[in-house]
């Protein structure tokens, strides 16, 4: 909304002609929707879709006679040089603005390079999280937008910003380490800060508790594109936000997870049975689908680990059919009790709807839902489930309007990637974090589609955790980054708790 205000604003008074949006695809309709309805006078076409006369057409159009182009990533990666001419000549867009912006935070992929390539007068970023892993990707950020001209070049800025911030935060950092990382993050604020908007949910609250409606001539936007108060007479009205809980839930492993999971760190043999490379990464992927349930490994080791009881079988057939076989014929109270978080998370879901409340399921393999979504159809649950194997926008947007206007559907089950952007399902006032990202910002964004603007019931968060796992170190990074960003966004909360 804050966007197309200010689009609409500088088309109206004729200083912008040609701007370009881009965004995921799962955004397009959103877009399309709320520029139809706020700005129903303005010229918008989508370079997006297979037709490809259709899309030269539309952006021709505007390139022409001014008006918004809205494209995806995607379309960016295939089709810059097309973005960036006219007629054999190069285009330049007067405004290109990027949502979800921190799909360009590592400036040596595709789409970053892509989205560099497009010539610009003004670029603006929309992100709920400009910093997710470390201190580069806010560099990369600013560098695109500023085109360079802010925090000069990635290797002076590692130098001068990002080795003396992150160092002070170790362990064993002296005093004098500590003061200069302050200093300079100290320093990097006010550098980005005339570049830099910020307004969190907390800021709107207590805003609307203090009760003050600016100015006339100010309106004041959150970034998750709520116009604030504006003058009473207008009669539009802030919206409140309600209380977010959330809680770790430590699990144990089952005997059956503890068995493979000691075995596998101190066994070579058992590690050459589960591991394809000897990657270390592997080998922590491999620990993360253990904690999550070990009928994620490999059809192959699961047979060799006596999980399954027909064993003869399974080696036989083929590896891709034993995956979709390997649940079938396991029945549901081995399946809950092969997993620690399993047994806790059906216990937690049959009160859950007891009480009258619906829940958003997020993991990270899509297996996992499927285990999940069998037994819960089994104990008679109605579930909707969204994950990377539905590509259709229309097919996406349906799923997701039912789940919010139908309420017999009392779990969704989705994955971090797919379900946790830009999507709203305030329809549900419980989020389940089936296993930890080492990216803080994943979950947060996973969070943030129950717990946004328009939900009216408190909202509580599971995070599952097994102890003693190597889940507690990926916790442990996260609330590590966490602070990170805290410390160089501005964030009030003390960065250093």
């Amino acid at each position: 909304i804050q966007v197309i205000s200010f689009l609409s604003g500088m088309y109206d008074n004729e200083l912008v002609k040609q701007a370009l949006l881009v965004m995921p695809t799962s955004l397009i309709t959103n877009w399309t929707k709320e520029f139809a309805k706020w700005t129903p006078g303005l010229r918008v076409k989508e370079f997006h879709g297979t037709s490809k006369g259709e899309r030269t057409r539309n952006l021709e159009k505007v390139q022409r006679r001014g008006g918004v182009v809205i494209t995806t990533y995607t379309m960016l990666i295939n089709n810059w040089q097309q973005l960036s001419s006219y007629q054999g000549r190069e285009f330049t867009w007067d405004y290109m603005i990027l949502d979800e912006a921190h799909k360009i935070k590592n400036s040596s992929t595709k789409t970053a390079k892509s989205a560099s390539a497009i010539p610009s007068k003004h670029r603006v970023l929309l992100t709920g999280t400009p910093v997710q892993n470390n201190l580069k990707e806010m560099w990369a950020l600013f560098d695109f937008a500023c085109q360079g001209a802010l925090l000069g070049t990635a290797k002076t800025f590692k130098a001068e910003y990002e080795n003396p911030i992150t160092r002070a935060r170790e362990k064993d950092a002296t005093p004098g380490e500590k003061v200069l990382g302050t200093r300079m993050s100290e320093n990097l604020m006010a550098i980005i800060k005339p570049y830099f908007l910020r307004r969190t949910k907390a800021e709107v609250q207590k805003n609307k508790m203090k009760g003050t409606h600016p100015s006339n001539d100010e309106y004041s936007d959150n970034k998750d594109g709520q116009v604030q108060n504006s003058p009473k007479k207008s009669g539009a009205v802030m919206p409140t936000l309600t209380r977010k809980n959330d809680l770790i839930v430590w699990t144990y492993l089952s005997s059956a997870q503890e068995d493979i999971y000691r075995q596998f760190i101190s066994l070579d043999h058992i590690k050459e049975l589960l591991m394809t490379s000897r990657s270390p990464l592997a080998e922590l992927t491999i620990l993360k689908k253990l904690c999550d349930h070990p009928r994620l490994l490999s059809a192959a080791a699961i047979a060799k680990l006596g999980l399954d009881e027909n064993t003869a079988e399974s080696q036989q057939s083929d590896d891709t059919e034993t995956d979709a076989h390997s649940i079938a014929n396991v029945s549901d109270d081995t399946l809950i009790s092969e997993s620690g978080k399993l047994v806790f998370l059906f216990a937690l879901l049959e009160r859950l709807r007891e009480e009258g409340h619906r829940t958003l399921v997020f993991a990270h393999y899509r297996k996992v839902l499927d285990i999940i979504e069998r037994i819960l159809g089994h104990r008679g649950f109605k579930v909707m489930r969204l994950d990377g194997t539905i590509t259709q926008i229309a097919e996406r947007e349906r799923r997701i309007t039912e789940f919010q206007t139908d309420k017999r559907y009392s779990v969704f089950l989705l994955t971090t990637q797919v379900g946790g952007v830009g999507i709203t399902l305030t329809a549900a006032d419980r989020v389940v974090i089936y296993d930890p990202s080492w990216n803080p910002a994943t979950d947060a964004q996973a969070v943030d589609r129950a717990y946004r603007i328009g939900q009216t019931e408190n909202v509580v968060i599971y995070r599952l955790i097994t102890c003693g796992t190597v889940e507690e170190k990926i916790y442990r990074r996260q609330v590590f980054k966490d602070s990170l960003i805290r410390q160089n966004t501005g964030d009030k909360k003390n960065p250093f708790r």
